[in-house]
């Protein structure tokens, strides 16, 4: 799969107006330095998350943030969106990768590697613009999904959802005040005192769950191992799987 076209940003315009140092963005915008450079100078997608944020940091509507060709000034969040979505995809876009047992470097990646859009359409029961691919690495779901297949998915927050015994979700586990982050899809199942996040494969490696005590919300745990504390954020449901043809090997 080829990499996207990125949408253009004017955060280093807004920034330098505010008077900020790219230190101060990026202690706003909750990431290192590194990251948020990579962000300003567009080596890296800016996400509808960043994008709501930036405009709050700035005090600018979505479309000063985005300096995208077609989208007028003064439009709201939904819209601004919208827009940049029927810009830069022609289907599902699939943001990144999702896999068992990586924890990955964010001043390395603030955001997963981008793929060309699956030729989906999105799920109707959901808001188009909330929803986007994974693509699965790994054996961790392998009754589900295999390594290549694509889980679609709807933002958990964006979508009020409350995850229900079974559901397939996609938590995030950050350590070191976010500078460590590792993405996963598990069954999800609630007990009395906590939740349980499950594998769902025959791979021997893969038959424990990772187990967090009941948290403030649906969505967000606190758990902790050896190395200290892990914030646990269930970010996505998954809703369907797509498989691409795989190509038959011959002797």
């Amino acid at each position: 799969m080829g990499k996207t076209p990125r949408v253009p940003n004017n955060l280093k315009r807004l920034r330098e107006a505010a008077g900020m140092t790219q230190e101060q963005a990026a202690e706003a915008f909750s990431l290192s330095k590194s990251g948020y450079i990579k962000v300003e100078d567009g080596e890296r997608g800016l996400k509808a998350d960043r994008i709501a944020k930036a405009a709050q940091i700035f005090n600018v509507t979505p479309a000063d943030v985005l300096a995208a060709p077609g989208v007028p000034a003064g439009i709201d969040i939904d819209q601004a969106q919208e827009m940049t979505a029927a810009i830069s995809l022609s289907g599902l876009p699939v943001f990144g990768e999702v896999a068992a047992g990586r924890w990955i470097e964010i001043d390395d990646h603030v955001d997963e590697p981008e793929y060309d859009p699956v030729p989906v359409l999105p799920d109707a029961r959901w808001n188009a613009r909330d929803q986007y691919g994974l693509v699965v690495r790994g054996t961790s779901i392998n009754r589900i999904a295999l390594d290549g297949d694509i889980l679609a998915c709807v933002n958990a927050v964006a979508a009020r959802y409350v995850p229900r015994e079974d559901d397939l979700v996609i938590a995030e586990l950050r350590r070191h005040a976010g500078h460590l982050r590792q993405r996963t899809a598990k069954r999800f199942s609630r007990k009395n005192s906590h939740v349980e996040l499950w594998p769902d494969s025959d791979d021997p490696r893969w038959q424990k769950p990772i187990i967090i005590p009941n948290g403030a919300s649906p969505l967000d745990y606190q758990t902790e191992d050896e190395d200290g504390r892990i914030d646990v954020a269930i970010v996505a449901l998954v809703t369907w799987v797509h498989r691409p043809i795989q190509r038959r090997r011959r002797g």
